[in-house]
């Protein structure tokens, strides 16, 4: 069993689809999430064997629909390298929840799994806003009744900065988005400057899988969205970023995000331009050996007078 994820539903520019960004993201680097948030659990997961997410038909009736909530829940199952089966709930919460409600919701999941289907669960919470105060832990005591469920809880903006620059693990790249996301709302400057700062980062990235590198690609274009006239002014800078590794367009042309993608459309255009011009010149020079003067020849090219001028000087 697999989830199917289809880009169009994810990747819409004209809206920041955060929780479908976040679940994707985590499907397509998986193995790399649990490195960053469960290491432990990573070093006994048999990766040999392929991760499988349960269909969201069967996730639906484990968890209730929450209509108009920004989460993205995935189940997850691993084998261990003991032979064991693993599920693994993530729950990307992407809105801020101080909800008392919230550690009772995560207890009422393992219950329901457990009871369903017999599998103890790892949980883990990621909060992709600011700080909350919602708790990881639910905790009932009901005269000499006593419950206490834990789960593993993250805040992205608990992370320090400077440390997820420095980290080299693949998932670091995607929390800083997140929190350049949430600290340039209403920067959208500072937030082009990091975005480009970002994208060129991963794309130089070594020694990983091309698959990794455009599903960061995606994640970051997609979720550091910028007004049209920035968006156009990054293709430009990139443009000239990225010259000298015109070879990483060409690895990931088939699936491009966007911002690339457009790179390789204006030098696609550029280049038509330049056949253009070089046409133009060879047919002028043609001209100019004839003994035509200058003024016949642009009336006769439609070309201004200065710019056939400016052509027989070049061929001199």
């Amino acid at each position: 069993m697999q989830l199917v994820l289809e880009k169009p539903d994810v990747y819409k520019l004209s809206h920041v689809n955060q929780d479908n960004l976040w679940k994707k993201l985590i499907a397509d680097l998986f193995e790399d999430f649990l490195l960053f948030f469960l290491p432990d659990l990573h070093a006994e997961v048999n990766f040999s064997k392929q991760v499988e997410f349960l269909q969201q038909e069967l996730f639906k009736e484990i968890i209730e629909h929450r209509q108009g909530r920004k989460i993205a829940d995935q189940i997850a199952k691993v084998q261990l390298k003991s032979g064991k089966e693993q599920w693994i709930l993530v729950h990307t919460e992407i809105q801020v929840v101080d909800e008392v409600h919230f550690a009772k919701r995560m207890f009422e999941y393992f219950y329901r799994i457990s009871d369903r289907y017999g599998k103890k669960i790892v949980a883990i919470a990621i909060f992709t806003n600011k700080s909350t105060k919602s708790t990881n832990q639910y905790h009932e005591k009901y005269f000499g009744t006593e419950i206490t469920y834990t789960f593993n809880k993250y805040v992205v903006s608990d992370f320090d900065e400077e440390e997820l620059k420095k980290s080299p693990k693949l998932l670091s790249k995607a929390l800083l988005a997140s929190i350049y996301f949430n600290q340039t709302k209403n920067e959208m400057s500072h937030r082009s400057a990091y975005k480009r700062a970002l994208l060129k980062e991963v794309w130089s990235l070594n020694n990983v899988k091309r698959t990794e590198v455009r599903a960061l690609l995606y994640f970051i274009d997609y979720l550091l969205k910028l007004p049209r006239a920035m968006s156009e002014q990054l293709v430009r800078d990139v443009k000239e970023e990225i010259r000298g590794e015109e070879e990483i367009l060409h690895l990931y042309k088939e699936d491009l995000p966007p911002t690339l993608a457009a790179v390789l459309e204006l030098e696609r255009q550029e280049g038509i331009e330049q056949g253009i011009e070089q046409t133009i010149k060879q047919i002028i020079g043609g001209l100019i050996e004839t003994g035509a003067d200058d003024e016949w020849i642009a009336k006769a090219s439609k070309l201004p007078v200065t710019k056939v001028k400016e052509i027989r000087n070049e061929l001199k």
